[in-house]
């Protein structure tokens, strides 16, 4: 099917309990969860099953991780005893690859609303001011409507941005071929993944970042950790810098002046990447007129509902957390309060990932944070060079990061190594449950495991650390 969707037909229902506008990892949880609980629903999405995650963010990318992994371990073969050479890289059959897995995805989200009996329209909605929802020469009547259209990559103000060497986070998954050399407008956590991913294609990769640091805002030891690496694998990072301008070459490669503070160096590169920012999807009708902001995001309760009796929103427009799984979350609270079940979301124990070389897990505040908000922490570490499995691995850069309260409650945790966006779920999902440190101090870990770094940083806490100095 190449990931069409399959359309409803428009009949004589017009009437729905529920309508979603939007159909990416908050739309079409929603979407489902609510029909399992035998309503009606129409789902409107004017692109493609699964949004921005499943399309042209999280599954794309990690299917790109996951090759410049592999081509990693491939080139370092001889640590682990074979004598391996690898003659050739075929960027085509990866970008086949990365297309099969999304296709498969796409055609399951489809499968799973066609099951549940969900309408799926594909056409743009909007909602005007009377709650209708319209789309085409067509309108339908919702009980209750949700708003999960997500965001886009945001525009720059710099000369030559509109150039035609010049990509987003949506155009970067379209080439078909990979560049000499890459400049990346922007340290963040798209930029930081793309960085590594290309610098293991074998990609000559700079990246300009204006704060001084690149991940600005993780903890500082997770920036400094990364960039070490980064660097090592000669990745260039360029902090507290700002791009001035793009322009063309006459060889058809693109000069990015960058400058810091009074310096202005200018870094040639074949393709350029900028991966600052997201704007929000918003323009959804004459209902915003309606709707209260803030900021730029729709305002939304802890239930995420609008000022709009029966309007909820979800996902990236209401700028809480723009994560996927965030939206899916903030899905199913949201269809809970619809059918009257109390339902709400903390924020600051559900965990992120950062797809970088070696991986990034973490939730709750950076110790920074941590120091200005309570009277008192404690903070924990254990770092991976340290654990039998990581080293049997080839894998020790990185570290574990836990910080406590005064009141022994876990308040952020950093895990910076191999398997690092599976290991922090051991925290969060204890955490979320309410599971202070000291309880968290008498878990037992398989041994030889990664996860026993979470162990040794836990009982650092509290100064019983065995395997540490």
């Amino acid at each position: 099917m190449n990931g069409e969707i399959k359309v409803a037909e428009f009949s004589d229902v017009k009437e729905y309990d529920l309508a979603v506008i939007g159909a990416g990892p908050g739309g079409y949880v929603a979407a489902i969860k609510a029909a399992k609980k035998g309503a009606k629903v129409a789902l409107f999405e004017k692109d493609k099953l699964g949004g921005t995650c499943l399309n042209r963010g999280c599954i794309p990318t990690k299917a790109y991780a996951r090759i410049a992994e592999v081509y990693d371990i491939l080139k370092r073969a001889g640590e682990f005893g074979f004598d391996v050479k690898v003659n050739s890289f075929d960027y085509t059959q990866v970008v086949k690859r990365k297309d099969g897995i999304v296709g498969e995805l796409v055609e399951g989200i489809n499968a799973l609303l066609k099951a549940n009996g969900v309408d799926v329209f594909n056409a743009e909605a909007k909602v005007d001011k009377e709650k209708n929802v319209l789309f085409g020469e067509n309108k339908i009547k919702a009980k209750n409507i949700i708003i999960a259209t997500g965001s886009s990559p945001a525009e720059l103000p710099i000369e030559g941005i509109n150039s035609k060497n010049v990509m987003n986070s949506d155009t970067i998954l379209e080439m078909t071929s990979l560049p000499q050399s890459l400049c990346i407008i922007g340290g963040g956590v798209i930029g930081m993944e793309f960085a590594f991913i290309m610098n293991q294609f074998g990609v000559k990769v700079s990246v300009v970042e204006m704060m001084p640091n690149i991940l600005p805002t993780l903890d500082k030891k997770i920036s400094s950790s990364i960039k070490f690496v980064a660097q090592k694998r000669g990745i260039k990072i360029y902090t507290s810098s700002t791009v001035e301008r793009i322009d063309e070459e006459e060889n058809g490669g693109s000069i990015v002046t960058v400058k810091n503070g009074e310096n202005i160096k200018r870094i040639y590169a074949d393709k350029v990447f900028v991966s600052i920012g997201r704007k929000l999807n918003t323009d959804i009708g004459p209902i915003v007129e309606l709707l209260e902001f803030e900021g730029k995001a729709i305002k939304v309760d802890e239930h995420m509902k609008t000022n709009v009796e029966g309007v909820y929103a979800v996902g990236d427009v209401t700028g809480k957390m723009m994560l996927a799984h965030v939206a899916s979350a903030q899905a199913e609270v949201a269809v809970d309060n619809i059918f009257g079940e109390s339902s709400t979301l903390d924020y600051m124990k559900i965990p992120a990932a950062v797809f970088t070389e070696p991986e990034i897990g973490y939730f709750g505040y950076t110790e920074e944070e941590a120091r200005k908000k309570f009277k008192e922490i404690k903070v924990g570490r254990f770092d991976f060079k340290h654990n039998g499995r990581a080293k049997t691995y080839g894998e020790t850069e990185g570290f574990a990061k836990i910080i406590s309260n005064e009141n022994g409650e876990v308040v952020g945790v950093c895990v910076v190594g191999s398997g690092a966006s599976e290991l922090i779920h051991i925290l969060s999902t204890a955490c979320q449950e309410g599971v202070d440190a000291e309880a968290l101090k008498k878990a037992v870990y398989a041994h030889p495991t990664r996860s026993e770094t979470i162990m040794e940083a836990v009982k650092d806490i509290f100064g019983e650390f065995i395997h540490k100095v």
